[in-house]
């Protein structure tokens, strides 16, 4: 795999772990007794951005390993964060040599 893939796939995976902060803040954030509002409003939209970011980062990664987009990148979305983790796997197989 080449160094332009691995770092784009670890700023993918930085961006998915700013969501999760984010996700386990608005959470922790929404079971005050009172929760701000301007406190939910931003980890909202930070949440959304982090995911945001984190998709184009995979799609960036699909094009730079040659898979579709079409068929990949849908699947990304809709079974984040599944469909990352198994897209990851099966690039990192594809890369380790065969023993003879």
């Amino acid at each position: 795999m080449n160094s332009a893939v691995k770092t784009t796939i670890e700023s993918a995976l930085v961006a998915l772990f700013a969501a999760g902060c984010c996700l386990w803040f608005l959470v922790s954030a929404a079971n005050l007794d009172e929760p701000p509002a301007a406190r939910i409003v931003l980890l909202a939209v930070g949440l959304a951005f982090c995911l945001a970011a984190h998709w184009a980062f995979m799609a960036v990664v699909l094009k730079r390993s040659g898979r579709s987009l079409l068929l990949w990148l849908p699947l990304v979305v809709i079974f984040v964060p599944v469909g990352s983790a198994v897209l990851l796997a099966i690039l990192f197989s594809e890369d380790k040599p065969q023993q003879a």
